[in-house]
């Protein structure tokens, strides 16, 4: 083909002439050489829908998922098929208008590059309704706060809890096995731990609070270096923990350093006390505390250390299970301190490179707003060149939908009855 176009063009051969020499059909050459629109068709069966519907349908989705609500694969089904409807145009191969499966399947593989399947995690609605212009505001207290602060006296400190539940894991089955299961004991109980780490990727030693009345010696043995432990009837940190954390953590890395300190973490304001505040002053360090419902944004330990750490922590906990801990039901608090050692050896060969990628994602070091803003969805202005009614048709499906998952009624509690 290609050398009867070469041909042709160098008017060596006329087109029928080239046709009858490298044995080509001459309408295919013809079509080729004027690229009459849609003339050309792929290799293999045709698309239900046209290049331009698709590319529409593709812009909206990204659309949907950049504002927290993306599709999957049946609600695309479901889409067309009220798109289809809007316009009247029926499909045959489509039963009732409703695409298949197979359709959705080749609508991604043909749209690879632009949209692709992945799993997605939760957010609340209170974390979705953080507006760039707080963030900005934000930025504008950082930029002062943090002028001429080296990395090395920047700390970032969050709380998280390591669960006794090493969760679910693929295996092999025999073929068929609808439940798979495996033998292994576990519990909801978890232990809650103060992380913290330099902007220079320096990683503090933890601080572990149990959920208890009293605290043991054999609760603090064999665990890693300087690590604090402290106990609270609900396990979660109070004041006096947070204060203790200062005091013992905090403060004896920040002492060695000259300049000015920076806190950077959660509101925790009721658990700053009048003592801990002159504490801070007396050692020249100062808190920075993140916009509220912002942390998966913010928080540079959020962002990319705590996922790792949970990934390895299961890994350390489901070895100790097939092991040691077979016939214990959860993660006794005098085995706890070995296998967070475990945990902070495994960590530390790539925690240093995750926490500096934390901060920087986060906008911190260097302090950089866009880095944050860009993850917030922005109006898009595309220009679409299909007819107005089919325009009208998919942006009504779309809104159609979008009303659904945001404003359909969850219905009205039910009252309860007097006996």
């Amino acid at each position: 083909m290609s050398k009867a176009i070469h041909a042709i063009e160098s008017k060596s051969l006329s087109i029928r002439k080239a046709a009858a020499k490298y044995n080509i059909n001459y309408s295919a050459v013809f079509r080729r050489l004027k690229r009459l629109p849609g003339s050309i068709k792929a290799h293999g069966g045709q698309p239900a829908l046209n290049a331009n519907e698709e590319s529409f349908i593709v812009h909206r989705i990204q659309i949907c998922a950049d504002w927290g609500y993306p599709l999957d694969a049946f609600t695309l089904r479901m889409l067309v098929k009220q798109y289809l409807d809007e316009l009247g145009k029926v499909i045959k191969r489509f039963k009732n208008n409703v695409p298949g499966r197979d359709w959705a399947y080749s609508f991604l593989h043909r749209h690879k590059k632009e949209i692709s399947e992945r799993l997605c995690q939760n957010i609340k609605r209170s974390r979705a309704a953080v507006s760039p212009e707080v963030i900005t505001d934000y930025f504008k207290l950082l930029e002062n706060e943090l002028k001429d602060v080296p990395p090395q006296n920047i700390l970032n400190y969050d709380e998280t809890n390591l669960r006794d539940d090493p969760g679910k894991k693929k295996v092999i089955v025999r073929r068929g096995c609808k439940y798979p299961e495996r033998v292994m004991n576990s519990s909801k109980s978890s232990t809650s731990i103060m992380f913290s780490a330099a902007g220079d990727g320096t990683i503090l030693p933890p601080y572990v609070v149990y959920k208890a009345v009293h605290l043991y010696g054999s609760w603090t043995q064999n665990g890693p270096k300087y690590t604090r432990y402290n106990r609270t009837k609900s396990g979660w940190f109070d004041s006096q923990c947070f204060e203790d954390w200062v005091r013992t953590i905090a403060i004896p890395y920040l002492k060695k350093l000259t300049g000015k300190k920076v806190l950077i973490g959660d509101n925790l304001a009721s658990h700053v006390s009048m003592e801990l505040i002159r504490l801070c002053l007396e050692h020249d360090i100062h808190f920075i505390y993140l916009p509220a419902n912002s942390t998966h944004l913010t928080q540079p330990l959020d962002v990319a250390f705590f996922a790792p750490l949970k990934r390895y922590w299961r890994q350390i906990l489901e070895q100790w299970k097939l092991k040691a801990g077979r016939n214990m039901s959860c993660v006794p608090k005098d085995k706890f301190p070995r296998l967070l050692n475990n945990l902070m050896k495994k960590i530390e060969v790539n925690g240093s490179n995750n926490i500096k990628s934390g901060f920087r994602k986060c906008g911190i070091i260097p302090i950089d707003k866009d880095e944050v803003l860009k993850m917030f969805p922005v109006e898009s202005n595309n220009s679409d060149n299909q007819p107005t009614q089919e325009i009208e048709a998919l942006d009504k499906a779309f809104v159609n939908l979008l009303k659904s998952m945001r404003y359909e009624e969850t219905g009205k509690p039910q009252k309860k009855s007097k006996l």
